[in-house]
């Protein structure tokens, strides 16, 4: 008998106890014994917070309708823009100034040229570089030249504010405006860069007096 033989039958013996305390063995267990445990990390979700779409939709509503009604507080009607440009234009009566004296008295010329009125029945428009524009403009059109001038001057003696404003004497004429404008222009082109101070002399009397139509 060969010795291999022998070991096997003495170990028969012996069999099931080697069956139930070893071939049960778990070679994980061990290795998860001696593995060092993870620590478990509290993990939480984030809080999301919903959003409050009826306070939002209700704040937009607020940021729309803030305009809007300062837009329906402010609107004023085509007819309330008419009248308060009208009262820019021609002022209220007993309260007018110079200007406003000015083209309520051109706004009586009916037989003035409508395009030369709205050009020139102006003081800022009748300044010493727009008069000969004027001049050349209108002076063909019929009497508006020499009714306008009447509107702008008053048809008043204005030498004495002439003279404080140091007209030239030469020039003095077109302040003597009681018998109207002066018709040969070109013997008085030199007055052009006299017309600032005469027109001063225009607008300083129509402040504190009626226009030539005595309206105020």
């Amino acid at each position: 008998m060969s010795l291999s033989y022998l070991l096997t039958i003495s170990l028969l013996p012996f069999l099931p106890l080697l069956v139930d305390s070893q071939w049960n063995w778990n070679p994980f267990q061990a290795w998860n014994s001696q593995s060092p445990a993870i620590p478990q990390q509290n993990l939480q979700q984030p809080n999301w917070q919903q959003p409050n779409w009826q306070q939002q939709n209700w704040q937009q509503q607020q940021n729309w309708q803030q305009p809007a009604q300062l837009a329906a507080n402010t609107d004023i009607s085509p007819a309330q823009t008419a009248r308060q440009r009208w009262r820019e234009i021609y002022g209220i009566p007993g309260q007018r100034n110079a200007n406003q004296k000015l083209r309520t008295c051109c706004r009586t010329l009916k037989d003035a040229d409508p395009e030369c009125r709205r050009k020139y029945c102006d003081f800022n428009a009748l300044s010493s570089n727009q008069v000969i524009g004027f001049m050349a403009e209108c002076a063909s059109k019929g009497p508006t030249v020499g009714q306008m001038w009447d509107c702008a001057s008053s048809r008043q003696d204005h030498t004495p504010c002439c003279q404080r404003q140091q007209v030239l004497p030469a020039c003095v004429v077109y302040c003597q405006t009681k018998r109207g404008v002066p018709t040969d222009y070109l013997k008085y082109i030199v007055c052009l860069s006299q017309f600032d101070k005469i027109r001063y002399c225009f607008k300083e009397y129509l402040e504190t007096n009626p226009n030539v139509k005595g309206q105020e």
